[in-house]
Order: C-alpha cells, then sequence, then structure tokens
C-alpha cells in the first residue's frame, strides 16, 4: 500500500466514524445501547492506529519528506483527540445512568456531556476530513499552475527541425502512465535520432513538471574508447553525470569531478527524488549507463535514449522506436521548406528525385 492508498483508506475509516457518531448520538438516551455504539468507534480508531503504524513501517525510509510527516502527525493528532473524547463520554455515559429525577436533575444542571463529546469527536472527524479536502484542492491548483509554467531546466531543439509525425507518437508513449520508463530511438549513424530526441524534449509531454534535461555521452564515454579500462571509463562516466548535475543546480561547474562513480550515483539518486523529469540520454554506446539512470527509484522521471548501438538494443523494459527512410524522407522536405521558405509544390525536382530514390 503506497502512501496515496493509506490516506485514502485512513479517509474512508473516518468518514466511517462519521456515520458511528451518528448511531451513538440516536443511542444516547438508550443506557442499554449508547456503550455498544461508543465501543464501535472505539474499534475504529483502533483499526485506524493499526493502519498508521503499518503505513508508518513500510514507508519508515521515506519519513524524512516534510509532506508525509505531517500527513501522519494530522492523523495522529486526530486520534489522540479522539481517543481523549471517547473516554470522556465513557465516563458522561457512567454519570448518566441514574434513574428518573437523579438523571433529570443531572442533565438539567450540566447539561447532556454525552451529547456534548459525540459534537466534539464529530467536529474532529469532519475538520479531519475537510483538511484531506482542502490539501488535495490547493495540489491540484499548484500542480496545474506548474504544468503551464516553463522550466527553468530546457532542452533546445535544432533550428528547422519540423515536429513529424514520429514525434507526436513518442509523445504519445511517453505520456502513458503504463509506459515503459525507457524509450529508445534507433537507427544508422546520422540519420537523425537526436534531432528527433530534442525536438520532443524541447517540449516535454505536461506529466514532466519538471521538464527536461539532456546529457550527450557519445563514443569518448564507452569501454571501447577506454581501452577496456573500467576505472578510466568510470571516470568519464562521473564527468558525464556530474554535468548533468550541475544543470539541474546540484553541483557547481568548478567543484572536484574526480568523485567516485557510486557516490556521483548516490547525489543523482537523492536529487531525483520525487521529480518528474524527461532525461534524454544521447548517443548512448553502453547499457551500463542506462541501467544505472533506471536503478534510481522514488521519482517518475523516464529516459528518452538515443543509440546506434546493438547492444543497447538488447534493454527488455524498453519501447523501441525505429527512425526508418520513410521518417527521413518527410523530415528532411520539412526542414528544407523551412530554410529555403519554399512550398511543397515548389521544392526543386532534382530534392524530390532524390528523396524518391530514397
Amino acid at each position: 500500500m503506497d502512501v496515496v492508498q493509506t490516506i485514502a483508506s485512513a479517509a474512508q475509516l473516518v468518514s466511517a466514524m462519521v456515520t458511528a457518531v451518528g448511531a451513538l448520538e440516536q443511542a444516547a438516551a438508550d443506557t442499554a445501547e449508547a456503550p455498544r455504539r461508543l465501543q464501535v468507534l472505539e474499534d475504529f480508531v483502533s483499526d485506524l492506529e493499526v493502519l498508521v503504524q503499518q503505513a508508518k513501517q513500510k514507508h519508515a525510509h521515506k519519513m524524512h519528506g516534510p509532506q508525509l510527516e505531517r500527513q501522519f502527525q494530522s492523523l495522529s493528532r486526530l486520534m489522540d483527540q479522539l481517543r481523549a473524547n471517547i473516554i470522556k463520554a465513557r465516563r458522561a455515559l457512567k454519570k448518566g445512568k441514574g434513574k428518573g429525577l437523579a438523571r433529570v436533575v443531572w442533565s438539567s444542571v450540566v447539561g447532556d456531556p454525552l451529547m456534548k463529546y459525540i459534537q466534539l469527536i464529530r467536529d474532529d472527524l469532519n475538520w479531519w476530513l475537510e483538511l484531506q479536502k482542502l490539501t488535495e484542492n490547493v495540489g491540484k491548483a499548484i500542480a496545474s499552475t506548474a504544468k503551464a509554467t516553463p522550466s527553468l531546466v530546457r532542452v533546445k531543439s535544432e533550428q528547422g527541425y519540423p515536429v513529424s509525425e514520429k514525434c507526436g507518437y513518442v509523445r504519445d508513449i511517453l505520456e502513458r502512465d503504463d509506459g515503459h520508463r525507457v524509450v529508445l530511438i534507433v537507427g544508422l549513424s546520422g540519420i537523425g535520432k537526436s534531432c528527433l530526441a530534442r525536438q520532443i524534449a524541447s517540449q516535454p509531454p505536461g506529466n514532466f513538471v519538471d521538464g527536461a534535461i539532456e546529457v550527450t555521452f557519445g563514443r569518448w564515454c564507452s569501454r571501447a574508447a577506454c581501452n577496456g579500462s573500467r576505472s578510466e571509463y568510470h571516470k568519464r562516466l562521473v564527468r558525464k553525470i556530474s554535468k548533468l548535475l550541475v544543470q539541474i543546480g546540484s553541483m557547481t561547474v568548478n567543484e572536484d569531478t574526480s568523485k567516485d562513480l557510486e557516490d556521483v550515483c548516490c547525489l543523482l539518486q537523492t536529487v531525483l527524488v520525487g521529480k518528474s523529469m524527461l532525461i534524454l540520454l544521447d548517443d548512448v554506446w553502453e547499457q551500463d549507463i542506462v541501467d544505472r539512470f533506471t536503478k534510481l527509484y522514488d521519482n517518475d522521471c523516464r529516459y528518452l535514449v538515443t543509440t546506434r548501438d546493438e547492444a543497447v538494443y538488447e534493454i527488455a523494459e524498453a519501447e523501441k522506436v525505429e527512425i526508418s527512410k520513410d521518417d527521413i524522407k518527410k523530415i528532411s522536405k520539412g526542414i528544407l521548406r523551412y530554410h529555403s521558405l519554399l512550398s511543397a509544390e515548389e521544392l526543386p525536382v532534382c530534392f524530390v528525385i532524390f528523396l524518391r530514390i530514397l
């Protein structure tokens, strides 16, 4: 059960308690039925306590989050108030068990204390439910504003690169909630993989509220370029990941980049917690690079990967998108029209013939 489900389950229990309070109010005058109704309410509080304890144990490693901590604190305060008022209600119930005139005199002197505590319990429950609704509505309003606000972390598209059908296809994949975390754009060298990826990342889908970021690896950051040296490969990978951290704002430009690879990956893990970002991993030559990013947890980031290396193709948990010759024909035509300011009918005959040959 995740945190959202925990709060939803707690809200269901609290709503059930409101109903139980109504039943207790109706049975307040019945000395035989009222204690049973009060016990039902106390059982609900016990169920809520068990739910909260289980959730705390499961999410102990996330308790550093201020919002999560506040949610658990509000539940704990609610349970404390409910227990205190239930105890007082039970005492009032015992004192009100007098018969006939004695009971009437007691109520006329001090009022009906049981009804007072019933109202306090109802107010506490309704207050907590209203607080959850308010928090949810505020969260939605902030998310809506954030979605419409441009991110400081951006990827620049290639000038004149058209928004093709392939762009729309990849964007649809990235917008799916059930989609893979990795989308591979594959194709021959120079066919336009990076241009396509940058075009998509320059205007990332709205679900990436933290924007998009790009890091280019290239053959330089591969084991082959390091003559099989593991330490040299790790050093180069550290430099690339450090550049990404600089863009995010978690490292400075002049900061030492001779750190251990695992330490840098640990810092990246911490930085991306709770983030929803599209990360463009351009010109990847090693499957190990993609694996290191996909191991990062507690975030809603997705990875747009361009590669020509067949070993990277073998990533099982990835959606593969191939750039074909037909795609290149359409894209090339769009680029030429942009730079020449010509319509499709005005394009030179030689260029049209060239596209047909392709």
